[in-house]
């Protein structure tokens, strides 16, 4: 199962599980405000009967989703089916819940639920403040959600690897953007990928050597960086 909490803090609680043939990371953000026990699920990719194992008796606020790939959604149409949670999604990503592409049969069912388009921004949710960013590279639509010192970057940044570009609707010129951009981000903020383990944006700054190729990081600017993490 390899479900974990991966974060407790005195507000909330995140809970990972990779879920699906391709292991996608699902995160449910557990927290309490005054009328109970809620929940955010980001990216159900698949069995929405095991997302609402992790939700337990919280209620679903909200439905958030990183890009439109059929391993972060596939269990969209389930969970919103039992919670009617709001789904949010980049506008970018649409086309590939109509995409016709070869994948095992589980993946085939693409959700149909009503979705509310997002954009960079603030994005308020049952009581979570979010920052949406727009990441766009592995799909036109990905994007990436910060909540206080954690980034759920789907499958633009992974522990020791990026996400690839060879795939329906993503693009070279546009990870290159997105990963030059992540570069002067905060390095201490810490990184929920859409797949593997969890790591900080520092360590992969330093060590993550697809990561490197993209930003051209020079061997001084590593050792500020070096410096920087171990104040």
């Amino acid at each position: 199962m390899n479900r974990e909490v991966v974060a407790h803090t005195e507000r909330y609680r995140i809970i990972k599980q990779p879920l699906g043939l391709y292991k996608a990371n699902c995160y449910v953000i557990i927290y309490k405000d005054v009328e109970g026990e809620k929940a955010v699920v980001i990216d159900p990719g698949l069995h929405a009967k095991q997302v609402m194992d992790m939700v337990g008796k919280a209620k679903v606020t909200a439905i958030l989703l990183t890009h439109g790939h059929c391993d972060h959604v596939c269990a969209v149409e389930g969970v919103y089916a039992m919670t009617k949670a709001p789904v949010y999604m980049h506008a970018g990503d649409e086309e590939l819940l109509h995409a016709k592409r070869r994948m095992p049969s589980s993946y085939k069912g693409m959700f149909t639920a009503p979705f509310i388009t997002i954009s960079e921004s603030i994005l308020d949710v049952g009581g979570l403040s979010f920052y949406v960013y727009e990441t766009p590279g592995h799909s036109r639509g990905s994007v990436m959600f910060q909540l206080e010192g954690y980034l759920f970057t789907g499958d633009t940044l992974f522990k020791d690897s990026i996400g690839t570009t060879k795939n329906y609707n993503g693009d070279e010129q546009s990870l290159t953007q997105t990963l030059r951009r992540l570069s002067f981000w905060d390095p201490s903020l810490i990184i929920l990928p859409g797949h593997a383990e969890i790591t900080t944006l520092g360590r992969e700054l330093l060590y993550n050597e697809k990561l490197k190729s993209y930003i051209n990081t020079s061997d001084t600017g590593r050792l500020k960086l070096k410096k920087r993490l171990t104040k």
